[in-house]
């Protein structure tokens, strides 16, 4: 024993060869401690492995999923932001337009000189079109749409462009129309015919139902007794009566013809749904211009009368004569007027009664109203009518004659023209022999 353990003992520079103990123990003790733990310890970090294998699995899905999630998500979002960019950009560049016949009923003008898109921006102002675009685009192949004339239609709000066009081009949508007819005077006319008569309408009734227009079935016209006492008391000036007729307007003797004449033939825009006063100032104003365009100031200076005086005998000249006769009609007005004649015009009388006839009788002749030039002497006070054109410039340059008298020969409206009374008295008996009058 105590020899092995010297054995054992022998120190690494043992030059023998032999086994040195220390070492041997040493390297056991390095065998013991790297042996493989046993079975159970083994197994139990085998599962731990595991574990910590599936969690990270199980991360690493998550973020996948959740990657996904995101992308699919913001390819929504990015593909709903790109389609309503789409509808956008198509609803930001299409026509506004309206659908159907529109609504309740309204009123546009058209304005003197305006051109389709006037009309179109107007039609869309006033809320009728939804753009004006939209209506030039239905109109394109319309030709009526370019006939439409200066004056009040009668339309639908918010109608679509189609309907629109279709509206305004139908004859029946202009309203507030007023033609006022050469010799034709304020109040309504009898035409004596046989044993009745016929009622000629006169401007107040004529302004009176150019001006009554419904919407949406409710009548809001004013009558023509409303309108006569505008014409009866309201001041010339305002109303737009032509300034050179204003003094005469107001010294007029009779308030129911004081503005007779001042209203010039022609066709005329009345406001639809107007008071009284504002439909009378809108024919007034506007046949204020026509007369001022006539430059009648300077023309009646030329033959030293006023403007006035010139439409009193224009007025006179254009009841008793056909266009033909007219000048002859005037120079026989300012002969007699020069020789401080009465003028003894059939016309005035009739004037003084609201009556149209060829003829009339003594009695008739007798009335002592102060438009009778049978009764008094000089001019009418005012006018007896509304004079055309045609007798405004008869009055403005009478024919050259010594004329005193006149008479209509036949029923076609032709007169005969004398400087003494004898031969007058043949040109009577003529007319009497035609049927013209039988006294």
């Amino acid at each position: 024993m105590s020899d092995q353990l010297g054995i054992f003992d022998r120190g690494r520079d043992d030059e023998t060869g032999e086994l040195n103990l220390n070492e041997l123990r040493a390297a056991l003790t390095q065998t013991a401690s790297a042996a493989p733990p046993p079975p159970a310890k083994r197994t139990q970090a085998r599962r731990e492995q595991r574990a910590i294998r599936k969690a990270a699995a199980k991360r690493r899905k998550r973020r996948i999923r959740h990657t996904v999630i995101a992308v699919l998500v913001l390819g929504i979002i990015a593909g709903g932001v790109f389609v309503g960019f789409k509808v956008w950009r198509k609803d930001s560049t299409a026509i506004p337009n309206f659908t159907g016949d529109g609504t309740s009923e309204t009123i546009v003008r058209v304005g003197s000189g305006d051109s389709l898109t006037d009309i179109a921006d107007t039609l869309a102002a006033d809320d009728v079109v939804a753009s004006a675009q939209s209506f030039l685009d239905a109109s394109a192949e319309n030709a009526d749409v370019r006939k439409i004339k200066t004056g009040y239609y009668k339309v639908r709000l918010q109608a679509s462009a189609a309907a629109a066009v279709d509206a305004i081009t139908d004859p029946r949508a202009r309203v507030g129309q007023l033609r006022l007819i050469p010799g034709r005077q304020l109040a309504d006319v009898t035409t004596k015919t046989g044993g009745g008569g016929a009622v000629t309408p006169g401007f107040i009734t004529e302004i009176t139902k150019a001006a009554c227009v419904p919407l949406n079935g409710v009548n809001n016209c004013f009558t023509a007794d409303r309108l006569w006492q505008v014409e009866e008391t309201a001041d010339p000036a305002t109303l737009g009566v032509v300034s050179w007729a204003v003094p005469s307007v107001l010294k007029a003797p009779d308030p129911k013809k004081r503005l007779e004449g001042m209203l010039v033939p022609g066709d005329y825009d009345v406001p639809p749904g107007s008071t009284p006063a504002q439909a009378l100032q809108s024919v007034i104003r506007q046949s204020t211009a026509n007369w001022n365009s006539m430059d009648i100031v300077a023309a009646a200076k030329a033959i030293r009368k006023s403007p006035y005086e010139v439409a009193v005998v224009a007025s006179l000249v254009q009841r008793e004569a056909g266009i033909a006769d007219m000048p002859k009609v005037a120079r026989v007005a300012y002969n007699r007027l020069a020789r401080n004649m009465k003028l003894e015009f059939d016309s005035t009388v009739n004037y003084s009664l609201d009556r149209a006839q060829i003829s009339t009788t003594a009695t008739e002749r007798a009335n002592t109203s102060p438009y009778n030039t049978y009764a008094t002497e000089g001019l009418p006070p005012t006018p007896i009518s509304s004079p055309g054109p045609n007798a405004i410039d008869a009055a403005l340059n009478p024919a050259d004659g010594n004329w005193l008298f006149f008479v209509k020969i036949d029923l076609d409206g032709n007169s005969c023209f004398s400087e003494t009374l004898a031969a007058h008295n043949i040109c009577v008996a003529q007319a009497r022999k035609n049927g013209v009058f039988g006294r």
